[in-house]
């Protein structure tokens, strides 16, 4: 089965790069999202898109390649609990398209719910709001915050992931320690610790492991700088061939005998994508010259935001990764032998990661910790 577009999922990263600075992402759930719009676009807006995305030219190629990898994601019968739900919120005045609707429901798997945008957008975001939060645990309390008077239909994809490694660490061997963040303070951190085998190999300038949750179907590939403020150069090195490449070297690497050191991080993000999407390409979609035709006659529709939010947790445990992506459309108008010691695996300074499905190479998110 052919994956989602490995390109894309490094070109966002890097399109969101700031100079300092955590960030994560979901690259899954954005295109998730569009894809959802992506039925509904004609024209050069379908080119653009199409090119951005890297979406299949021909739509029902494109829905049957979306649909195989949800399905592969949610075939998977581990311990770790995966979920992805779209849904499509439209101003209970405007009917969409009958055959975009039958797409986006029957093969994309969207709920579809009329909501009072005009006559009372305060509940109709309630509404949203309330899903976003069911469909993340909470971890997610809210998408949509401002309200828009020409708003007329919402496009949400939200993913939820709850994983425990197969190798735990011990809450009594997490000790307070220093954290070397990218602005080149010191932190106080909680840094777990723990001796075990796991796959790893060296790159140029990185160390690189995989840390394998209990089903094995999900991993959290861990990309640690030689040098304590060598993120900027790894990240000069990072785009979708070679993170592939390094992907593909921890899938056939050895199993080594780590000591490892990670620290416990909690995060939330919030993003506009919207001139990140332009920097990649995706400008006319954005403008009164937009074609969503395929979506719904009654408006000439135009997105007016891209909204992401994501939320991480890594823990002794285990981890716990969320993110919700809303389209906001406006109207226009065994015990070894003795063996050496094990070779230090210590993040305790600003790291690259990537959770990912292993089975279709899929990344569900990825992202940097540079301070604590």
């Amino acid at each position: 089965m052919t994956p989602l577009p490995d390109s894309f999922d490094v070109a966002l990263y890097r399109a969101l790069a700031a100079p300092a600075g955590n960030q994560f992402v979901s690259p899954y759930s954005v295109l998730s999202a569009f894809a959802l719009l992506y039925p509904g676009a004609r024209g050069q807006t379908a080119a653009e898109m199409s090119a951005t995305f890297g979406f299949d030219a021909n739509v029902a190629a494109q829905i049957a390649r979306a649909r195989a990898t949800a399905d592969a994601l949610a075939a998977q019968t581990g311990r770790s609990e995966f979920a992805s739900a779209n849904a499509a919120w439209v101003e209970r005045t405007m009917a969409l398209s009958a055959a975009y609707a039958r797409t986006i429901h029957e093969e994309l798997g969207a709920t579809i719910e009329a909501v009072p945008f005009i006559a009372n957008q305060a509940a109709a975001l309630r509404t949203i709001n309330a899903w976003a939060a069911r469909e993340t645990r909470d971890r997610i309390p809210e998408i949509l915050t401002e309200r828009d008077p020409a708003r007329r239909l919402v496009l949400t994809n939200a993913v939820y992931f709850k994983g425990k490694w197969q190798q735990q660490f011990s809450a009594n061997a997490t000790r307070d320690g220093d954290f070397f963040a990218e602005s080149g303070a010191t932190q106080r951190a909680r840094l777990m610790r723990k001796v075990f085998r796991t796959p790893y190999y060296e790159g140029e300038g990185f160390q690189a492991a995989e840390f394998l949750y209990d089903d094995g179907a999900f991993s959290l590939a861990v990309f640690v700088p030689r040098t304590r403020d060598g993120l900027a150069a790894f990240e000069r090195q990072l785009m979708g061939s070679t993170l592939d490449r390094w992907l593909a070297d921890l899938d056939g690497a050895e199993h080594a005998r780590l000591d490892v050191t990670l620290p416990k991080v909690e995060m939330r993000t919030d993003y506009d994508l919207v001139p990140q999407l332009q920097t990649l390409g995706l400008r006319l979609a954005f403008t009164d010259g937009a074609d969503f035709s395929g979506v719904t006659e009654q408006e000439r529709l135009a997105i007016s935001a891209v909204i992401h939010k994501t939320f991480l947790a890594i823990d002794e445990e285990g981890t716990e990764a969320a993110a919700v992506t809303a389209i906001d459309m406006r109207a226009t108008s065994a015990r070894p032998e003795p063996e050496a010691p094990p070779i230090e695996f210590k993040a305790d300074h600003p790291f690259f990661m990537v959770l990912r499905h292993k089975p279709t190479n899929t990344k569900l998110f990825m992202g940097r910790v540079a301070q604590i």
